[in-house]
Formats: structure tokens, C-alpha cells, sequence
């Protein structure tokens, strides 16, 4: 049957909302994402209790995050499908999942990799090599570390990074905490345990610039983690929108001193 009559067919059963829905999804399909993103946002405004919104406010929202990157107007349309139904399975936890992805300052996705050295020699002295070994796609993960100091590996260990309950999980072998947590947003703290110590997070700025040997970065994160039993010291992480962590710095009262950084990446396969 051709388009245009299965379009047709869709208005006689559904009438004219329905057929937004279908010539949402043939325009999706034919990567014409503004003319898609129009039928599914006119479809969510004629039919706000509809529980077919659910599915066209995410669908919209994905459009906009994934083929147009525009995570303004993704997560306005991700939360209003939250909001408005919270039950709504399964688009609710696509939802959640693009509103922790979109920017993802933790991306784990098959094929990536990144190398990151000691600031004040590039990597010569000391040098941190991860590779995603398996992964979901944007929900688990299994990342390879290997620390080398000069030419010779020091450690290596596999790590599991998770994303559930709005944020991201660092599981080691004695180590399970969230190295991150929604939202993303300057001032938003949390803390965890981490063996026997409690260890504090805060999001310090979520558009900080980072310059690394790696490139420029902007938007970022910049996140105080700070463990009270060494007061006088802590750390900061920064995370680059679709790149991961770029830098880490040592910081205390009035000063702050670079420590590792990005030295290359690679994005996936």
C-alpha cells in the first residue's frame, strides 16, 4: 500500500490527529526531523490526555536531542512527558534516560576510548589509558583502565559505570558511588559511601570552559568531590557535553592546581 493511502487510512480511522502521528513517522523516516517534530508536537497539543502523547513528546524529544542536538527543547519536551505521565511505560524511562543524556557529560557507548597524562608532562610520567569493553548503549558499561607510570603498566582493573536512579554509577571492586547525579545543574549536591568514608559532591558551575591537550571545551562541569577526613584538600572532575571527564585538578582554601587531563580521545566505531 502506497504512503499516501496508509496516511489516508490512518485519518479515516483516527481522524486528522491521527494522521499527524502518521506523517510524523514518515517524516521521521525520511530524516525530515523539523516537519516531524511539527506533526508530533501539533499531535501533543490537540490530545494533551491522550496517552499516545507520551509517546510523541519523546519521540519529538528524541528527534531533537539525537539528529539535531538541541537539548534545550529535548528536555522541555522530556520532562513534559514525565509530568504528565509518569506511568507512561515505556516512553516515561526513555524519558529519564534522555534527560541524563542530552548533553551526556558521561557518555559510555561501544568504541570509545580516551588517554589522559599528568598535567605537567603530558602523560610522559604518568599516563591513564580507558576503553569501553562492552557496553548497552546508553545505560551500563564496562570500561578498561591500565595506569601506566612511564612505559610500564602499574594497574589494571575493569570498572562497571551504570545509569539508574538519575545518575551515574562508578562501581569498582570496592568502590560503588555516584560520580554523578541529575540535574546537572551549578549548586546541586549529593554525597556517598565510599568503603568506610562519606565522600561529598557538588556541581560547582555547569558552563565552565577547560582547555586540555586534547582541545578547547566548553559547557562543562566542573564537580567538587571532598572527603571531610582530609579537609584541607579536595578534588574537582570537569565533564565535557559529549566527551566524558577532561581534567582533574587538586583544590583547596584559595587555590587550585591542574593534575591530569584529556590527552586524546576517540568518540565510538
Amino acid at each position: 500500500m502506497r504512503p499516501f493511502l496508509l496516511l489516508c487510512l490512518a485519518a479515516l480511522l483516527g481522524g486528522c490527529d491521527s494522521l499527524d502521528l502518521a506523517r510524523a513517522a514518515r517524516d521521521a523516516r525520511a530524516q525530515k526531523y523539523l516537519p516531524a517534530i511539527k506533526h508530533y508536537e501539533r499531535f501533543a497539543a490537540r490530545q494533551p490526555d491522550d496517552p499516545r502523547t507520551a509517546e510523541a513528546l519523546v519521540r519529538a524529544a528524541d528527534i531533537y536531542a539525537g539528529n539535531l542536538n538541541r537539548c534545550l527543547e529535548a528536555r522541555r519536551h522530556y520532562e513534559a512527558a514525565l509530568r504528565r505521565f509518569p506511568d507512561a511505560e515505556p516512553w516515561a524511562a526513555r524519558a529519564k534516560a534522555g534527560l541524563m543524556a542530552c548533553p551526556d557529560y558521561f557518555p559510555i557507548s561501544a568504541g570509545r576510548r580516551w588517554t589522559y597524562g599528568d598535567t605537567a608532562s603530558l602523560g610522559k610520567n604518568m599516563r591513564l589509558e580507558l576503553d569501553i569493553k562492552t557496553s548497552s548503549g546508553s545505560v551500563s558499561a564496562e570500561m578498561g583502565t591500565a595506569l601506566f607510570a612511564g612505559a610500564k603498566n602499574i594497574r589494571s582493573e575493569v570498572l562497571v559505570y551504570a545509569k539508574k536512579d538519575w545518575a551515574v554509577w562508578e562501581i569498582g571492586q570496592d568502590r560503588r558511588v555516584p560520580i554523578l547525579k541529575f540535574p546537572f545543574t551549578a549548586g546541586h549536591a549529593w554525597s556517598a559511601r565510599s568503603g568506610e568514608d562519606t565522600v561529598e559532591y557538588r556541581i560547582e558551575s555547569d558552563d565552565a570552559r577547560v582547555e586540555t591537550a586534547a582541545g578547547e571545551f566548553t559547557g562543562c562541569l566542573k564537580v567538587k568531590e571532598f572527603n571531610p577526613m582530609f579537609g584541607g584538600s579536595w578534588k574537582y572532575d570537569y565533564y565535557a557535553p559529549f566527551v566524558g571527564r577532561v581534567k582533574t585538578t587538586v583544590g583547596g582554601p584559595g587555590f587550585e592546581n591542574p593534575n591530569t587531563e584529556l590527552i586524546e580521545y576517540k568518540t565510538g566505531l
